[in-house]
């Protein structure tokens, strides 16, 4: 007896250690796994367990403030790491970026733990609610940061990916957390850690996932091999991998030269005779609006002015002659710029400029609508100057330079005539293909009939000597193409550039001795036009908007039961107290 009661004290402080180290370590397997999902290693068949550590620890009796902070840290630890791609434009911003979307994890680990304890949900349903819901708003606050939504580790699997041309991305997502919290709760069922009376609730969730993967995959099969697809115009992409340091010289002769690459890049491409050629954003170093082209250089002082419009007419005088010459239109992005009455400039713009073979340059261009914050534009210039002054310097221009864009009214369609027939496409422009919103918006129906045959993304991903953002923005692209059965020629300065078919398949890409990213070539080839309207290009976010609303419900209900549950606690410490009172000896 006596050498049995000694030996308990040893061994409890090592199960003490070991749940500790366990609660330690669940939240970091999550991370490590979301790490895997995503490229460059893509290993899309972790993504429906990678959320399982992290929910097993929610479950479990930490959630103290020591702990969430704990998993704050390490979550932005885990951006840190996979936005490290942001660190050569501004390591202000890159952290900031980092902390706040480490934020969300947080809240969803916080919530799931308070749902789990206070009300009877099963985790299977709250978690993939909660996630959803936190992921939507990362998304759209602060006009939003979709970048790693968990959905889109699927566009590797093409299969799956299918399904999204109803749900989105978030559909997907869903069911991931779906079925992480089954995972996690089967896990806690034969360790014994969960009640027995959760059997058949078990049962159910494990028949239900069960089942919604298998229509998911039946649909998958039927929409990838059923390809309503008809022949489109011929079109020619060009690559190349010009670094930003370069791009942004202020020197004439840079960029004579920078337009000059391109040019000669076009004249290669005009060999296959497409119907459209298309260059990368910004990749015409000058304006090319035509209220700025109007312009008299004689109004100008001898200087920089003058040299720049003239320097800016001169690239639109080519462009518009090798359209003529090659009789192809030529889709290029570049600057818009105007001026008020004093001289000085009051609007910028990020633009995409058609010159076709008839009427030279299109009038009608369309201006970038979604900027990018702190890239493109800071806010709170007019409301709040110091807020501003502040901010910029998270910004990779700093204190010292102000390059605030201003967006676009119209969702602007070009019309691309190939063999007497006219096409109509959109033009999103860099990180807009990032949104769901713009391409959806360039796909609404008009009439019944789909808004745009084909999209063209332009995107100067120059800033990035990275291959990870690169395939990272690929598959954004990859997941457009679903949604809105579509195909996608991708135009991106530094790597990437090719051609996504409506089932979101890579067709095609700018190849130099089996490399993608980083080369310079070209890649031509026939887009495919699908004229199915999705349940998404329709409706949109309206999967989204529903468990944005369950989940408020659900919040709400937390909240009652737990004012309940206090009242019940303080009641009982009342009636506790009183008892004492009148049994106390007088």
């Amino acid at each position: 007896m006596t050498s049995t009661s000694a030996s308990l004290p040893s061994h409890e402080p090592k199960h003490a250690n070991a749940k500790y180290w366990m609660a330690a370590s669940l939240p970091l397997a999550t991370m490590v796994l979301l790490s895997m999902v995503f490229p460059p290693i893509a290993a899309w068949f972790l993504t429906p367990v990678a959320l399982t550590p992290l929910i097993l620890a929610a479950q479990g009796k930490r959630a103290g403030i020591r702990y969430l902070l704990y998993i704050w840290l390490i979550s932005s630890i885990y951006y840190v790491v996979n936005l490290y791609w942001l660190s050569g434009i501004t390591v202000a911003g890159y952290i900031a970026l980092s902390i706040y979307c480490g934020f969300y994890l947080v809240v969803f680990f916080w919530l799931t733990h308070l749902v789990a304890k206070v009300i009877w949900l099963p985790i299977w349903v709250s978690a993939p609610m909660l996630f959803t819901s936190l992921e939507y708003i990362r998304g759209h606050l602060f006009t939003g940061f979709p970048w790693f939504t968990l959905g889109v580790a699927f566009a590797n699997s093409p299969i799956i990916l299918q399904c999204m041309s109803i749900f989105g991305a978030a559909g997907l997502t869903f069911l991931a957390v779906m079925t992480a919290s089954i995972i996690a709760d089967v896990a806690r069922y034969f360790i014994g850690a969960a009640p027995h009376g959760q059997k058949r609730s078990l049962l159910a969730g494990v028949i239900l996932v069960a089942c919604i993967w298998l229509m998911v995959i039946i649909y998958g099969f039927w929409q990838f091999h059923h390809r309503p697809f008809r022949a489109g115009p011929r079109i020619a992409v060009l690559q190349q991998n010009i670094p930003q340091s370069i791009k942004s010289s202020n020197s004439i002769t840079s960029q004579q030269r920078l337009f000059n690459s391109y040019y000669q890049l076009g004249l290669r491409a005009a060999r296959e005779h497409p119907n459209l050629v298309v260059w990368p954003e910004t990749m015409v170093p000058g304006f090319l609006n035509p209220s700025w082209l109007a312009q008299s250089p004689a109004w100008y002082v001898k200087g920089r002015g003058r040299r720049t419009l003239v320097m800016d007419q001169h690239f639109a005088r080519r462009l518009t002659h090798f359209a003529k010459r090659f009789h192809t239109s030529v889709l290029v992005g570049a600057s818009g710029v105007r001026f008020n009455k004093s001289g000085h400039v009051d609007r910028m713009q990020n633009i995409a400029v058609l010159f076709t073979p008839k009427r030279g340059e299109d009038h009608h261009y369309y201006a970038k609508r979604h900027l990018v914050p702190f890239g493109e534009y800071l806010p709170f210039k007019n409301s709040a100057p110091w807020l501003h002054h502040l901010l910029s310097y998270f910004t990779p221009f700093g204190p010292n330079g102000d390059y605030s864009l201003t967006p676009g009214d119209s969702w602007h369609h070009f019309v691309l005539d190939a063999g007497g027939k006219p096409y109509v496409f959109g033009v999103p422009i860099c990180y807009e293909d990032a949104m769901a919103t713009p391409a959806r918006m360039f796909c609404q129906p008009h009439h019944g009939v789909k808004g745009a045959d084909f999209l063209v993304v332009i995107s100067n991903d120059g800033w990035y000597q990275s291959r990870p953002e690169l395939l990272q923005h690929l598959q954004l692209d990859q997941v457009r193409a679903v949604e809105n059965r579509i195909s996608i020629a991708r135009c991106v300065n530094g790597g990437y550039c090719g051609f996504i078919n409506p089932s979101g398949r890579i067709i095609k890409l700018v190849s130099s001795d089996g490399h993608h990213a980083f080369v310079r070539g070209i890649s031509v080839a026939d887009i495919l036009i699908d004229t199915r309207l999705t349940v998404f290009t329709r409706w949109g976010y309206l999967f989204s908007s529903w468990i944005l609303g369950l989940t408020g419900l659900m919040l709400l209900g937390l909240g009652v039961s737990y004012l309940r549950l206090r009242r019940q606690s303080l009641g009982n410490v009342v009636s506790s107290a009183k008892s004492d009172g009148a049994d106390a000896p007088n």
